[in-house]
């Protein structure tokens, strides 16, 4: 009786995490737009209503007598990569309505359903590299992961007074060879001034696979812990 809900499992580190914890024998809820795996829920982070309906399966599940209950939260999408100047406000509240909002809304819901639950319980943001270093025209994507490890890091102190308090830790996993990685390739160095560092990665084949990650992410989960930590894959 051991649970998995993931955000962003329809491809990349997020499909590789369901097709693991699956292989464990966990019980799978994977919330995306286009998941193709078993346990797959439609829900379009982007939409104001999504974090409403997440909430309604967590209520759902929460009744239920878990041995261990894991939240990832691994949805996010870069675009627009644009300089500021050109960022449309529809563009800027999409990105923050799946980058922040959503996510924010997400784990509060998970808090609130499991957090009485008498379980080993972990919460894991799925962060980046670009929350603690600034790129030319990831603006958006860069503030979102920065605000996300800093409300995990304030989720974890009040956690770590609760009765049945949940781990809450946030992950870097480095740079994966995944479609973000090839459409920040794509980019011209109009819109995306690095990008030739980014092509150079790929070509000396500096990428990690996502099944590498993924198995990076279960052993942190299984091993001690500490809340409010920020984790590398390169400590894995």
């Amino acid at each position: 009786m051991k649970l998995l809900c993931i955000t962003g499992g329809s491809a990349g580190l997020g499909a590789a995490l369901v097709s693991l914890y699956q292989a464990k024998g966990w019980q799978v809820c994977e919330f995306s737009r286009s998941g193709q795996l078993a346990g797959h829920i439609s829900v379009d982070l982007a939409v104001g209503n999504a974090a409403s309906l997440v909430d309604g399966y967590f209520a759902q599940l929460a009744s239920q007598d878990w041995e261990e209950v894991l939240l990832i939260n691994n949805a996010g999408m870069l675009s627009p990569l644009a300089p500021v100047a050109r960022l449309s406000d529809e563009a800027i509240a999409t990105n923050l309505s799946v980058n922040f909002n959503a996510a924010i809304r997400i784990i509060a819901a998970f808090i609130r359903h499991f957090g009485d639950l008498p379980a080993r319980k972990t919460v894991l943001q799925v962060s980046s590299g670009a929350a603690i270093r600034g790129y030319g025209s990831w603006s958006l994507y860069c503030a979102s992961k920065a605000g996300l490890e800093h409300f995990i890091r304030a989720l974890a102190a009040e956690q770590s007074t609760a009765a049945h308090p949940v781990v809450c830790i946030n992950f870097d996993p480095g740079v994966m060879d995944t479609a973000m990685q090839a459409e920040i390739r794509s980019r011209t160095t109009e819109e995306f001034p690095d990008v030739g560092r980014f092509i150079a990665r790929k070509e000396q084949g500096l990428l990690r696979q996502p099944e590498d990650v993924a198995a990076a992410v279960a052993r942190l989960v299984a091993s001690e812990i500490q809340g409010g930590g920020r984790y590398s894959v390169e400590e894995v």
